[in-house]
């Protein structure tokens, strides 16, 4: 077996190159796997496409609020962030609680198939995680 004499003789030889066009066919051939797989795990919700807008455009939402949630502490103080951290914000998020509650049961009383609640039911639950520790922050923070 020939040693080659120059370090990079290794990577810059005829069957690296090759074996370069091959993991390139092969990240191809898995993307086509992957995208269709994709399809069949969502071809109920595809065929759906007004429930499958809504999921989005309310995941868009929660990624939105989340996004500035976390660029405050960079800016401080703003408006929004005075309004819940006054004195009064039991009762602001103790109204959040309760329309999170009635919108919930309104979801719950649709009966509507799991592949169409799933996506406002998961943002249901973010969103009340988020206002349950809303709550108790703002009634132990007093």
């Amino acid at each position: 077996m020939k040693v080659p004499r120059e370090p990079n003789a290794l990577l810059d030889s005829a069957a690296m190159a090759r074996l370069q066009h091959m993991g390139v066919v092969f990240a191809f051939l898995l993307t086509g796997v992957v995208l269709v797989s994709l399809y069949a795990g969502f071809q109920s919700a595809i065929g759906q496409p007004v429930a499958l807008l809504i999921g989005v455009l309310m995941g868009g939402v929660m990624i939105a609020v989340l996004l500035r949630i976390a660029l405050v502490p960079e800016r401080r103080y703003t408006g929004w962030v005075r309004t819940v951290t006054n004195k009064n914000a039991r009762y602001l998020f103790g109204f959040l609680l309760v329309a999170w509650i009635a919108s919930m049961g309104f979801l719950a009383s649709l009966n509507l198939p799991a592949n169409t609640v799933g996506g406002p039911a998961l943002i249901g639950l973010f969103a009340g995680f988020f206002i349950f520790m809303g709550f108790i922050w703002a009634v132990i923070s007093e």
